[in-house]
């Protein structure tokens, strides 16, 4: 299982600022989209707490370090817009939902970061 950034083992604000979207859209026919971001939002912290555990578990130098950032965030862009692109053009969700999902939930996972 992994950990968190913030040392819990789930991400509850950014639970629940999902959920909350999902809800809210569900409320007006369609909960999918917002459902569909908020998953990506969560792969994308699970990217961020294995590339921190890995880096505080092992003994390297700086220049490994950076190395470890710089592959960590080109991974992380690249599923993201992975996953946006097959929501938008594969599953045909709602793009505006899908970002607003996609928004609160990094909102959440900042919020999370935070406390």
């Amino acid at each position: 299982m992994t950990h968190s950034v913030n040392g819990d083992k789930l991400p509850k604000v950014q639970l629940i600022v999902i959920f909350i979207m999902s809800f809210y859209f569900f409320m007006y026919g369609s909960w999918t989209s917002a459902a569909y971001g908020g998953m990506i939002s969560l792969i994308n912290t699970a990217l961020i707490s294995m590339a921190i555990y890995k880096q505080r578990n092992k003994a390297i130098n700086a220049e490994e370090s950076v190395k470890m950032l710089v592959s960590n965030v080109f991974t992380r862009m690249f599923l993201v817009s992975f996953f946006f692109l097959v929501g938008l053009l594969l599953l045909d969700l709602n793009s505006y939902e899908l970002i607003l999902g996609l928004v609160f939930g990094l909102i959440g996972f900042l919020i999370d970061r935070i406390i």
